[in-house]
């Protein structure tokens, strides 16, 4: 070793390294988990409205703008107002008091927000930049709650980040964008199961409890973390002997709390349960626990359609069609996360096959390919799928371009107000 090399070990040791200055921890934040995937949610939303802003003028509107005229207006928000959104903007402005019973239908989580942040603004925020903001702040903890997931599953950076690419290219993808309670329950659904990945389950509990009074499929989640629950104590019966078990039943507090704000506005506890009934446009709504029966109706009129011995109308391609290529998409990447993940890919799995039991008891699969949206485990398993085998990674690339541009089509036709599920 030379006498320069020695004194500078030497002057290494003997010299204090300078401190790093303070405005680098200071400002390290923005490379965090929050500060990037609130960059890429914003982004995608700013793109969003532009694209409504661009093409929304030049197509002829047609039947989804709520009979409020809300979205009517030239405002840059007016294109997520279509559709459902009428209901859940009548619940945010009055609750379950009026007169059109089907509105409770709609789960009263979402909306509640909507009018607490009107609220807390003092009137300054109109309804639609209040559920912006909503759905804004929800998409944002869903993809950070997606992420961290992704971490759960995969090593490095590069692959939980594809999970939240796939989350947010996904076919129904808009939705979070618009005046519908998607962001919530995915922000609250993914939430719930990242606590469980973790052993939080107090937080899990109390993630689980609104999350049940989002919406009744959220009994698929209260499955998911019970089956991670179930796992972390190696499957054995004896490890449910614990008071944490307690928490799967409480989460259903939230639902509870629904019936008892239907009785005390409506007089009847099932009233969401009933409100339906009776309506001429929503008549295939059918209470039918043979799914098997109601998946190949489905699946024929599908296969007729793909074949060309019917005519692919709009009606059987948003309402059909879509929603059935998802369906079997749902089941191919469960059977493949079991199989690829094992005892690991269990509750994921499980999760996926309760889905669809979930999703077709109603004797219809109308809107099916918007209430895929949560179900994480289509995004786990596109990654794995392309982690398992790196000379196929270009593949799910292709599949996130394609699903980003079955999503602008879907969603240029709900900003002109077609149906789109």
């Amino acid at each position: 070793m030379t006498s320069t090399a020695v004194e500078s070990r030497v002057a290494d040791q003997v010299e204090p390294k300078r401190p790093e200055p303070a405005s680098a921890g200071r400002w390290a934040w923005l490379n965090g988990d929050y500060a990037r995937v609130f960059a890429v949610v914003l982004a995608w939303n700013v793109v969003l409205i532009a694209l409504a802003y661009l093409f929304a003028p030049s197509s002829p509107v047609d039947e989804g703008i709520p009979k409020t005229g809300i979205g009517s207006t030239m405002s840059l928000l007016a294109h997520t107002y279509r559709w459902d959104a009428g209901n859940y903007g009548e619940i945010a402005m009055h609750a379950y008091t009026g007169s059109y019973a089907p509105t409770r239908a709609f789960y009263p989580v979402f909306p509640f927000l909507v009018w607490l942040v009107q609220t807390a603004s003092f009137g300054t925020l109109g309804l639609l930049a209040a559920g912006f903001l909503v759905n804004l702040v929800a998409t944002w903890l869903a993809a950070v709650a997606l992420l961290k997931i992704g971490r759960h599953f995969f090593d490095g950076e590069r692959a939980p980040w594809l999970v939240v690419a796939a989350f947010l290219t996904a076919p129904a993808a808009f939705f979070l964008h618009s005046f519908y309670s998607e962001a919530v329950f995915c922000a609250l659904g993914f939430w719930a199961y990242l606590f469980a990945l973790r052993r939080q389950w107090l937080w899990m509990g109390l993630t689980l409890i609104p999350l049940t009074a989002s919406r009744i499929t959220a009994a698929v989640f209260v499955g998911l973390c019970f089956l991670e629950f179930w796992r972390s104590k190696g499957w054995k019966p004896r490890g449910l002997l614990s008071w944490h078990l307690l928490w799967f039943p409480g989460a259903f507090l939230g639902l509870g709390g629904v019936l008892v704000v239907m009785k005390l506005q409506t007089g009847d506890f099932f009233a969401s349960f009933n409100a339906l009934k009776g309506v001429r446009e929503w008549s295939y709504h059918k209470f039918n626990p043979n799914i098997a029966e109601t998946i190949w109706r489905e699946a024929k009129i599908t296969g007729h359609a793909l074949l060309g011995d019917t005519r692919m109308d709009a009606w059987t391609l948003m309402s059909h069609v879509l929603p059935m290529i998802g369906l079997t998409l749902l089941f191919a990447c469960s059977v493949y996360v079991l199989v690829a993940l094992r005892s690991k890919g269990v509750p994921l799995a499980l999760f996926g096959f309760a889905s669809i039991v979930m999703l077709t008891m109603n004797n219809n699969v109308v809107s099916v390919h918007r209430y895929l949206l949560p179900c994480l485990v289509m995004y786990v398993a596109l990654v794995l799928f392309g982690e398992r085998r790196p000379r196929l990674r270009g593949a799910v690339h292709v599949v996130l371009y394609a699903n980003a541009l079955v999503c602008g089509m879907i969603y240029l036709r709900f900003i002109t107000g077609f149906w789109s599920g």
